[in-house]
């Protein structure tokens, strides 16, 4: 799409300006368009972590715009879409992703492709975040346009390659207000990494610009990586007139790149800002609203606040980075609330003034429902809606039966009548409270605080402060460089430092690399899976398979290390080979950890849906549950989240070690003794629950991505050799698809049927219908050895 707006912008059809604007147009369309899809995007990559790569399941998920790290079925970590802050591109397949309070993600993607398609959706996020979410969050400030235009545009040189060797490469950059775009103007419809544009983000408040001692050259900075600019040459163009260009493009980066900085340091503001605001204008009518009556007296505004407070946030608040900076938004007029003009003596006969109509008292504010006298402590659970209970088991499956001894009940969690302060302003919250209710809670609180404090108070321990090494000061991290050996070779030299230690345990000569990709299975004389992975980060580059294609030399003379580097430019489709070769070799490592996973999820489900005992004891607990709300002034429930069980154990009674879990098991044990056994029909709930339903979902997923890739990995490798040169490569590439193909199959059965059965049980429990099951279950294992634990302790 974007190689087709560039054609038409050589041609003449479109200016730069209206290419512009269409190809915004069509990013926002296509946001748009995934949302209204709420589709998953699952990608297998991986995560440096610890100073090692681990596998991971990258998920995107519109659904719940969250962004999921995976690893064999288990959600590791859930980080919203308004938490991406940047993306960087690095070498290879390699790229990172900035979170707003978290460490930075390095990641490596399987491929090209799957790099480029998750860079595409990062930055369409970033977009939606700097557009959208901004706007939102500065409404009562500015005034924003949702979509501004390029703020700068024209052709600049980036330079490409290591300190050896490099070249610099042609781009019509066009500048935004939070990034950098930058298109190859190489011609032809030809897709490949180099064509694809480069987005530098200013989003993450890091990026700095500076310029060198050459008079058109400049470089831009990000959290990751650096990029060096210079401003082409022409034959009309002086010296002056190029370094003039170049300060223009460095004042225009590095206004945006400040106003980000100021940005992001003043985030935190945004919130405190509104409710000051929210605040005084309540605090203002409040002062101004006495005996039921207003007067006509001016009230503030909610833009007006005292210097003192609020001037040092509007000046980083000032800094927003969207330029032309928009002007602060005119403040609210003030709100004069209507009196009647006094009659003038002048004119008092000619036209007289009928007083004015007292207004109407405020009506009284409701009163809450009396409390009873001899109350409990009330049970805060997690109520389900109406709509919910209507289909789940509170209303089809309740027998009714449970039965509580309520005197037990209410001596265990009844409300002590105390003579202290904090005492007797909790007994009386039933009353209306003329102070404002924040700040009367805070009182109440300060209250109990002066009351439970003793004189004898422990001091808190001191925390011995770090000691530095000799020659570090503290909190200075330690840093080591490494020196790139002096030899002669024409490879970068940092990319050599690495290369030079992976081959002294590469057992493979240069010559036999080329017959060592075409065979499948280790056991057979190929290449480990470390060798695979190795290999693949050292893949060669665009511009090294030019370098290495001009040199005309023997190639026993060059270093070992130029050897393999020239014999890896010579192998065709060399990054599809390894990806293959290392996708056949994952795909039955991973279908063998998932299926046990999936049957686990199985048993889980069906024990947990087929269990009655479980339902009466929830029945116990709706009951018990009622009675305390009941003589706590609550209303009664119907049914209650999974998500209440966990608190059972929070709710202490008259005695601190008794807790709601164990009147609830001493409940059982009097009425219904044989329900206290229920455990044993969840066995599998023994251990805490690992994977999740969505994580193994995706980790399915992601397999047979990886499986398709290999089928058209062999339907083009048929296309391009109907004459096979290497038949025992074409047999074992058929045999090894179709035999993982069938495995899928199976997966996938079971993976609909883990499924299906879990729907029925959010379906019978009331949840919602995008509850994780790692949650869920998660309730339910913590319920179950609580439950255990206070029945072993009424046991003795």
């Amino acid at each position: 799409m974007q190689l087709s707006i560039m054609n038409k912008v050589k041609s003449g059809e479109l200016s730069i300006d209206d290419a512009i604007d269409q190809a915004r147009k069509n990013n926002l369309e296509l946001f748009q368009q995934k949302e209204k899809q709420a589709t998953q995007y699952n990608f297998s990559v991986h995560k440096f972590n610890r100073y090692r790569w681990q596998k991971r399941v990258l998920q995107v998920d519109f659904n719940t715009k969250m962004v999921c790290s995976i690893e064999k079925g288990i959600i590791k970590r859930q980080l919203p879409f308004a938490c991406v802050k940047n993306c960087h591109d690095g070498t290879g397949t390699k790229f990172s992703i900035s979170f707003k309070g978290r460490h930075d993600y390095e990641l490596e993607a399987t491929s090209m492709q799957e790099k480029q398609k998750m860079l595409q959706l990062v930055s369409q996020i970033i977009h939606s975040n700097i557009y959208s979410q901004s706007a939102d969050r500065l409404e009562d400030v500015y005034q924003m346009p949702p979509d501004p235009k390029s703020l700068r545009q024209g052709q600049l040189l980036l330079q490409k390659g290591g300190m050896a060797s490099f070249k610099w490469k042609r781009y019509e950059a066009h500048l935004h207000a939070g990034q950098l775009t930058l298109l190859s103007t190489n011609d032809g419809d030809a897709v490949s990494s180099s064509t694809l544009p480069i987005v530098i983000h200013f989003s993450d408040g890091k990026a700095r610009v500076e310029t060198s001692h050459s008079f058109d050259t400049f470089t831009l900075h990000t959290h990751c990586s650096a990029y060096q600019f210079r401003v082409p040459m022409t034959d009309v163009m002086k010296t002056a007139d190029i370094q003039t260009e170049r300060d223009s493009w460095v004042q225009a980066i590095g206004k945006l790149c400040m106003n980000w900085k100021c940005c992001s340091q003043s985030e935190p503001m945004y919130a405190d800002l509104k409710k000051l605001r929210a605040s005084r204008t309540v605090t203002g009518l409040l002062q101004h609203s006495e005996d039921g009556a207003f007067s006509g007296t001016l009230l503030p505004s909610t833009e007006e606040v005292s210097d003192g407070e609020e001037s040092t946030a509007l000046s980083s608040v000032r800094a927003f980075p969207l330029p032309p900076t928009p002007a602060l938004a005119k403040p609210c007029s003030p709100v004069c609330l209507p009196t009647m003009p006094s009659a003038s003596p002048l004119y008092s006969d000619l036209h007289p003034v009928a007083p004015s109509p007292p207004v109407p008292a405020p009506p009284p504010l409701p009163r809450k429902k009396p409390l009873p006298e001899d109350r409990t402590k009330a049970f805060h659970w997690d109520l389900l809606p109406q709509d919910k209970i209507d289909k789940s088991f509170w209303t089809h499956g309740v027998s009714g039966k449970a039965k509580i001894d309520t005197f037990l009940l209410f001596e265990q969690f009844k409300v002590k009548v105390s003579e202290n302060v904090a005492d007797s302003v909790d007994s009386s919250h039933h009353i209306e409270i003329m102070l404002n209710q924040k700040i009367a809670h805070n009182f109440t609180q300060a209250l109990s605080g002066l009351q439970l404090a003793t004189p004898n108070m422990a001091t808190p321990s001191k925390v011995a402060k770090p000691q530095a090494r000799p020659g570090l000061r503290v909190g200075q991290s330690e840093a080591y460089s490494l020196t790139a050996p002096n030899l002669y070779t024409t490879y970068y030299d940092y990319d050599y430092h690495y290369t030079n230690i992976f081959l002294k345990s590469f057992p493979v000569q240069p010559k036999e690399l080329r017959e060592k990709l075409c065979i499948i299975h280790e056991k057979d004389g190929g290449l480990s899976d470390e060798q695979i992975a190795s290999l693949r980060r050292y893949v060669p580059t665009v511009e090294d398979v030019e370098m290495y294609k001009s040199y005309k030399g023997v190639a026993s003379d060059l270093h070992i290390v130029d050897q393999y580097m020239l014999e890896m430019c010579n192998i065709s489709f060399l990054s599809s080979r390894l990806d293959l070769l290392l996708t056949l070799r994952e795909l039955p490592i991973t279908m063998e950890d998932l299926e046990p996973l999936i049957n686990q999820k199985i048993r889980m489900c069906q024990q947990l849906i087929g269990s009655q005992t479980f339902v009466c004891v929830l029945e116990y607990l709706l009951a018990v549950g009622n009675y305390l709300n009941e003589h706590a002034g609550k209303d009664k429930a119907k049914g209650f989240r999974l998500s209440s069980l966990i608190k059972l154990s929070q709710l202490r009674g008259v005695e601190r070690h008794v807790t709601l879990l164990h009147a609830l098991a001493e409940q059982i044990v009097l009425h219904e003794p044989g329900l206290a056994t229920f455990p044993s029909e969840l066995a599998e709930f023994d251990t805490v629950p690992g994977a999740s339903i969505k994580g193994l979902t995706a980790e399915i997923d992601v397999v047979k991505n990886e499986l398709q890739k290999a089928l058209q990995y062999k339907k083009s490798y048929t296309k391009k050799n109907p004459i096979p040169q290497h038949p025992k490569f074409s047999k074992d590439l058929k045999a090894a698809i179709e035999k993982y193909n069938m495995d899928l199959q199976q997966l996938t059965k079971k993976s609909e049927e883990m499924r299906k059965i879990y729907s029925d049980i959010l379906v019978k429990f009331g949840e919602a219908a995008d509850q994780d099951s790692q949650e869920l279950f998660g309730w339910v294992c913590q319920f179950i050895t609580e439950f255990k634990k206070a029945h072993a302790e009424l046991s003795k």
